[in-house]
């Protein structure tokens, strides 16, 4: 391969590309130059930044939504996102090995635009709903930029494309409160939505610009496969999503939860028995995918449950607290967010340069242990102000580094025509896993309010310290699995041990 100065051509490799365990692109990649790479690395990464300003720059919001159209179902201002988005990620995925991941995001970053719109212009709180569902469609996107990545860039950028794919949504944790802030206070809720609108239309027209993969899956789609998977993780979400409102004796929750279970096991028999199935699960069960994914949903769960009761403990007043809780407003989180922001985009930006010498697995791994020191330093250091600004510094440093890791541990550990589909269940169990451990630590603090004020629970700090030791648990969980990976080695140790 030869070196290549900016906007200079560049020889594609002719490594044959499509076997397990490869980080080589299609040997057509049209990528050809730095000045084409960067180009197609921002139209990649800004659907993505879209996506994780769907979520923050929703939160400041829900008051004022839930004020405007008089519910207490505010939650589900994002259970819909995220309900759409689960479900319809296994189903782009197949159609995008089929007919191509540009057309598939392509229709996801339209689904962004109309969502935008209807939510903006919604006379009603269903209205919105179906806008915010519309929007769902956007979030397969995380996981087929990167699998679009393997088809049209060149082997020398594509572990560091791949790491900015998670490392970039820093930027959105720095700037998304300033944002909200703004648009919220000057312009009312529905600015943010026409902000969504505004962004959207700017990742379409730039996905239109970037080169399709001639990569093709030569198969049907099993639309049999597709509503069993679809009912199962949409029952399992909503009982889960809904738990805290339910309550987990209720039977809503419980019929939703084993009711999904029951579906998704019935989906495993069936998928077993149909000649194309929508997710070869041989391939899915196989120890390099497998654990990659594990460890994927694991370090989501994680960070998602730790950045869910962060906000819940900052704003508690300490005369409340007791031992804990300062008072702050949303605009004050920023405090704790933006250093997180900076610790989220840094180390993946650096991991992604170096990654093809050191290997995905290493950051996989000392990401997660590093994730799990972080929470358990926050759960027995949370009575001032820089220590939960420490706490949550290094874990961002750590989910950074194991983010950075998953999408290269994916690349190789599936084949080319499997790519997207895969990704797309690697998506599915990271929204699953966060969903999880989100309500396990509900689950904690309702077991230990202190008082009601109001109606409201109060929570003890010995709940927020067991709350974070599970955050820790789950990340640390993630590095005794990510030890089991057999790939994602240094280039070098692989021809060693290949020799």
């Amino acid at each position: 391969m030869t070196q290549t100065q900016s906007g200079a051509a560049f020889e594609p490799p002719t490594t044959e590309h499509g076997t397990e365990g490869s980080m080589e692109p299609n040997p057509g990649a049209p990528v050809r130059s730095t000045t084409a790479f960067v180009f197609t690395l921002i139209a990649l990464l800004w659907p993505l930044e879209v996506l994780s300003l769907s979520y923050s720059l929703l939160t400041p919001a829900v008051t004022e939504i839930a004020t405007h159209y008089q519910t207490q179902q505010v939650g589900w201002v994002f259970t819909s996102l995220t309900l759409v988005g689960a479900v319809a990620g296994p189903v782009m995925s197949k159609f995008a090995d089929i007919h191509g991941k540009k057309k598939v995001m392509l229709v996801g970053a339209l689904g962004g635009i109309a969502g935008g719109l209807i939510a903006a212009l919604a006379p009603n709180f269903p209205t919105l709903l179906v806008g915010r569902s519309l929007q769902g469609l956007m979030l397969p996107l995380a996981t087929l930029s990167y699998s679009l990545m393997r088809d049209i860039l060149p082997k020398r950028w594509l572990a560091f494309a791949a790491s900015l794919t998670v490392g970039g949504t820093g930027v959105v944790t720095i700037s998304a409160p300033f944002i909200a802030g703004y648009f919220v206070d000057e312009h009312g809720f529905r600015s943010v939505f026409w902000v969504l609108v505004v962004l959207s239309v700017i990742a379409f027209a730039g996905l239109l610009a970037v080169p399709e993969s001639k990569v093709r899956t030569r198969s049907r789609l099993d639309w049999t496969g597709v509503a069993l998977l679809g009912a199962g993780v949409a029952l399992v979400l909503v009982g889960l999503s809904e738990a805290s409102t339910w309550t987990w004796s209720s039977s809503k929750t419980l019929g939703c939860i084993f009711g999904g279970l029951a579906v998704l096991l019935l989906w495993v028999i069936v998928e077993r028995r149909t000649r194309e199935p929508l997710v070869d699960l041989k391939l899915v069960s196989r120890r390099p995918v497998l654990t990659t994914i594990v460890v994927a949903g694991l370090a989501y769960g994680a960070v998602g449950a730790y950045t869910t009761i962060l906000p819940m403990m900052a704003m508690t007043p300490r005369a409340l607290g007791g031992d804990y809780g300062f008072g702050s407003t949303a605009m004050e989180l920023t405090l704790f967010t933006v250093p997180a922001g900076i610790a989220t985009c840094v180390p993946s930006f650096i991991v992604g340069l170096y990654m093809r010498r050191i290997g995905a697995r290493l950051p996989a791994v000392a990401g997660s242990l590093i994730m799990a020191a972080g929470a358990t330093y926050t759960a027995f250091s949370h009575s001032e102000k820089w220590q939960v600004l420490l706490g949550f510094t290094v874990l961002a440093a750590g989910a950074s580094l194991a983010y950075a890791a998953v999408p290269n541990l994916v690349i190789e550990a599936t084949p080319v025509d499997q790519q997207a589909i895969t990704a797309g269940m690697t998506g599915l169990l990271q929204t699953l896993g966060s969903t999880v451990a989100v309500q396990i630590v509900y689950v904690i603090l309702l077991q230990n309010v202190g008082q009601l004020v109001q109606g409201s629970p109060i929570y003890t700090g010995r709940g927020y310290t067991v709350a974070y030791l599970a955050c820790a648990g789950f990340a640390l969980v993630a590095m005794l699995v990510g030890l089991l990976i057999p790939h994602g080695r240094p280039k070098s140790r692989r021809d060693a041990s290949q020799a």
